[in-house]
Order: structure tokens, then sequence, then C-alpha cells
């Protein structure tokens, strides 16, 4: 028969119900945080099943980083508009941290999706053939400050500048950092002179700042070379670019995009894998 009046469950069968051990409950209860709704003239305790939503609460509460201390002051002064705070509050922190896991999955996905594409020219050693690829859908650039130059003491601190920015902005996406080449310096043999450095992102546009310089990349057909080493050893990648493109008869557009599919993350540098292309167009 039931001892009280209040329906109630031993310790064991209510910390089953919610998913924890009798120990924290004996310790919420030490500290006044969470107590039994009864207890027999013997110390047993026992709880109401309509405690585990408050239970279940804390848990919660617990679980975003909310010291037992702050839970148990809540907890003593209990009233609506001192919920609708504490909750408004969390719902902040909720949201913060969706938007962190989201962004790292959306690095991970990206990872995953360059070393599934490098997998395809796993037997690649020196360059590849150059080839016409398809680029299905615009993608989005963050661009350096203009550069046109081919100074290391001016491009080093260029890209320094914009890496930083990108990680504070939380704009990178994954992809390893990438630089734009004029195609019409490319032709009289200069294959030094960067344009621009770029990160590129998968953020839709009207989460990137305001105050950040976009390049979109457009969909359509590129003439592509996959270069196997080291990323600044390039000159015979752009030579065999150049040829095909005059040889196809083809209009290359304004600039060349060099950027890492495999970099030091994945590979050895001997085993780096750069993709170099430039968007083309029949005459």
């Amino acid at each position: 028969m039931q001892k009280f009046r209040t329906p109630c469950i031993k310790t064991g069968d209510f910390a089953r119900l919610c998913g924890t051990n009798k120990r924290t409950l004996f310790h919420y209860d030490q500290i006044g945080l969470f107590s039994p709704a009864c207890t027999d003239e013997k110390g047993y305790r026992y709880y109401s099943e309509n405690q585990c939503d408050v239970f279940f609460t804390i848990t919660c509460l617990k679980e975003l980083g909310m010291p037992l201390k702050e839970i148990k002051e809540y907890i003593t002064h209990l009233s609506p508009a001192a919920m609708e705070q504490l909750l408004t509050g969390q719902m902040e922190q909720v949201n913060a941290e969706m938007r962190r896991l989201s962004h790292i999955r959306t690095v991970i996905d990206t990872k995953l999706s360059l070393l599934r594409h490098a997998r395809r020219f796993q037997d690649v050693s020196g360059l590849s053939d150059v080839f016409l690829e398809s680029q299905e859908q615009d993608e989005l650039l963050i661009l350096s400050a203009p550069l046109y130059s081919d100074d290391h003491d001016t491009l080093f601190p260029s890209l320094c500048e914009h890496i930083g920015e990108c990680s504070r902005d939380n704009l990178n996406s994954g992809y390893p950092y990438g630089a734009m080449m004029p195609w019409e310096s490319l032709e009289k043999g200069d294959y030094g002179t960067y344009a621009y450095f770029f990160t590129k992102t998968r953020l839709p546009l009207e989460q990137i700042p305001a105050d950040k310089s976009i390049h979109r990349k457009k969909a359509g057909q590129y003439a592509a070379v996959y270069l196997r080493g080291d990323y600044y050893e390039s000159e015979g990648a752009f030579d065999a670019l150049l040829a095909w493109v005059h040889r196809q008869g083809l209009t290359a557009g304004t600039f060349v995009y060099k950027e890492a599919v495999l970099d030091e993350l994945s590979a050895r540098e001997e085993e780096f894998l750069t993709r170099i292309c430039v968007p083309v167009n029949q005459d």
C-alpha cells in the first residue's frame, strides 16, 4: 500500500526513469538543489512522478554549462518572470552553440568532399592532362585586398591579413586559401603576378559581412590541370594550360584560379594536389 498521499516511487526507480543514478540524486539532495518528495521513518527517499519535469530542466541547464549553484538559486526563487529570463538567456547560448556546431560540420563536410575529389587523381604524378571540367554552380570567393604584384614582401603580409580576417569572422568553410592570377599576365609569360588571394565559402551572400569583397566564380566550363607536389612549382602547369587553351581555339576568362585540393592537413608536401583552372568559351 502507498505510504504517502502523493503517489511516489523509490529512488532507484526514479533514477532509471530520469536516466540518472542514485548517487546524483543523493548529491542534489545534500546541496539542497533537488530533494525527494517524501522520506519515510527509516530514511528511505521517495520521488513523485511529477518531479521528473523539474529534474529534466535541471539536467538541461547543467548540460548547457550552468553551475549547480545558479540552478539552485533559480529553483529557490521560482516565478514565471524568472523562468522567462532564464530560458531566454539559455536560448541565446543554445543558438550560439548550434551555429558553432553547424560551422564545424560544414568544415568537416568540405574536407571530406576535397578528399573524395582528390581520389579521382590519385594516379597523377607531376601534372595531369589538361581537360575540360564543369562547375555546376556559382561559387562565392571572399577576396583579399587587390594585389597585382609578384613581390613576396607585399604578398605574404596580405595573405596573412586575409586568412586572419576570414578566421575571425568565421567565414572559412574548410577550403584552403587560393589565388587568382591574371590570364593576361600568363599569356605574357608572367607567372608570378597575383591579383587576389581568396577563400571559398559556403555561406549565403546575405551572411557575409558587407565590408568583404566578394567574387562570384561563375558556373560553366573550365580548362583544368592538376599539379602533384609543391604548390609554388607551377610553371609547368601554367605552360600546359596556356598551350591547351590556344590549341583548342578557346577564349579564356579574366582570371586563373589556383587552389589546393590536398594540403598539409591531409598529405605530405610531395603529395599535395593543386587545381589550376580558367573559365573558357568557344571563339
